[in-house]
């Protein structure tokens, strides 16, 4: 059997600008999936979820890591956001998602632990950070019932649209962690 490596991207040594692109590059991705009936190789993904790591500026990431720093550059010529929470990476959940059919099954719930598990665990941090539509009341209800609290900031630069009615929340875990 092979070992999957689920460490944290090393970002020892690099400068600021390789952190956020190694960063933006670098993430895991789980899956469960079933097979599909009557198929020998084919498999239905049920459900998924991304850990990675990502600055703490209550930015939405793009899934384009050149959107996201020149975003971020036109923010900071401009003095918009906050540059300091920018230095900041912290491991970052997004992508949650649940097959209809599945649901209330709770694979959510456990997904986002098996998240927390790495973040902490694996990883070491003591805090982990997610967006979510404010108006999306079952994933809204499932991060506050599983401790995730709404930190107050958004990112909300003029061009950003509709993007400062995301929440962003945090969690944060025991000190025993190293970041």
């Amino acid at each position: 059997h092979e070992v999957v490596d689920i460490s944290p991207p090393s970002l020892d040594g690099m400068s600021r600008a390789e952190k956020l692109s190694k960063a933006a590059r670098t993430s895991i991705i789980l899956a469960l999936a079933r097979r599909v009936p009557a198929s020998d190789w084919r498999i239905d993904v049920i459900a998924s979820v991304e850990l990675r790591l990502q600055p703490c500026d209550a930015k939405i990431p793009f899934s384009l890591p050149w959107l996201d720093k020149s975003e971020r550059k036109i923010a900071e010529l401009l003095k918009i956001g906050s540059a300091d929470k920018a230095r900041d990476l912290q491991p970052y959940l997004s992508n949650l998602c649940v097959d209809e059919k599945f649901r209330g099954q709770k694979l959510g719930k456990s997904l986002v632990r098996c998240i927390e598990d790495i973040a902490t665990t694996t990883w070491g941090y003591s805090r982990l950070f997610l967006h979510v539509d404010l108006e999306n009341v079952p994933a809204l209800n499932l991060y506050k019932g599983e401790g995730y609290v709404d930190v107050k900031r958004r990112w909300n630069p003029f061009w950003a649209g509709r993007a400062a009615d995301i929440g962003y929340f945090v969690k944060k875990f025991a000190k025993d962690h190293k970041n």
